[in-house]
């Protein structure tokens, strides 16, 4: 089982560093945000593609670091710009004194004066595929960061289903003395009715066993159990599950209040209540899963 949530990296270095940077945090689908330098926008749809193979769901955010080594390059000022800049630096520096004077290392660094890569045209097909074929590696770290925190999840999953199946353990118990509960207040209820108006012994065992029809719970304790054995079947099950837990806690849910609604005994009520906090528990937990 895997989680949504993650990290994972990998740094190269040929003629320049650069570093892959993925995070991953929980989503309905599987959104890809990408941020790369500037010149390597056509790097977007093989990221996409790259990263649909390894993962079905989450909300990854990808980014693409990278630093040329400058003792490498023949830097080219672009000198008209450069001298704009300078022209304009000084009618500021006239207009209002206190500011400080530009310096040359700052104007440099301003986008467009110098390009530290010339050769952009000729080496970027090259570079380009070295950053796309190590992107697998962060994508590889990040899974494996992912199936790490899916284990622990699936610890926590399989405590809170082992919660789930103890009180319906107690729950089959409660239920068991629920008709002989009802039809004792009923009797009560019957020797109040006939102070004031005529009730035969045989209505009032049809309306006891029409009561006790609708109370039995049952059928709802064994469709809990059975849902029990599918959440444990999909912890095993390789590949995404998180779409069929999160059904199936709907499914949980759904039982959980038909026994509250049925339940004509305070400590059956007890139980079904105690049952759907753990199962909110466990819809929260399985949020997280892919």
């Amino acid at each position: 089982m895997e989680s949504m949530t993650g990290f994972g990296s990998f740094s190269g270095q040929e003629r320049a560093s650069w570093t892959w940077t993925l995070r991953s945090v929980n989503s309905k689908g599987l959104e890809i945000r990408c941020r790369y330098p500037q010149g390597y926008e056509d790097l977007e749809q093989k990221i996409r593609e790259c990263l649909r193979s390894f993962f079905t769901r989450g909300s990854i955010y990808v980014s693409l670091d990278l630093t040329f080594d400058l003792m490498q390059q023949k830097p080219r000022i672009n000198i008209p710009f450069l001298e704009e800049l300078c022209l304009l630096s000084q009618q500021l520096q006239q207009q209002y004194p206190r500011l400080q004077p530009a310096r040359i290392d700052g104007l440099i660094n301003v986008r467009g004066v110098a390009e530290i890569n010339p050769d952009f045209e000729e080496d970027h097909d090259e570079m380009r595929v070295l950053f796309l074929s190590s992107l697998g590696n962060a994508a590889e770290a990040l899974k494996k960061a992912r199936l790490a925190e899916g284990e622990k999840i699936t610890a926590c999953l399989n405590d809170q289903v082992n919660q789930i199946e103890a009180l319906i353990t107690e729950a089959r118990s409660q239920a068991a003395v629920q008709p002989e509960y009802i039809k004792k207040r009923l009797k009560e209820g019957l020797a109040l009715i006939k102070e004031d108006s005529e009730l035969s012994e045989e209505r009032f065992m049809q309306e006891v066993t029409a009561c006790m029809l609708r109370a039995d719970v049952r059928e709802e304790l064994d469709r809990l159990t059975a849902h029990v054995h599918t959440a444990r079947e999909l912890f095993t099950e390789k590949g995404p599950v998180g779409r069929k837990l999160d059904f199936l806690c709907q499914e949980f849910n759904r039982e959980a209040n038909t026994l509250c609604s049925k339940s004509a005994d305070i400590e059956l009520t007890r139980i079904g209540m105690a049952l759907k906090t753990v199962i909110d528990q466990l819809r929260e937990q399985i949020q997280n899963i892919e």
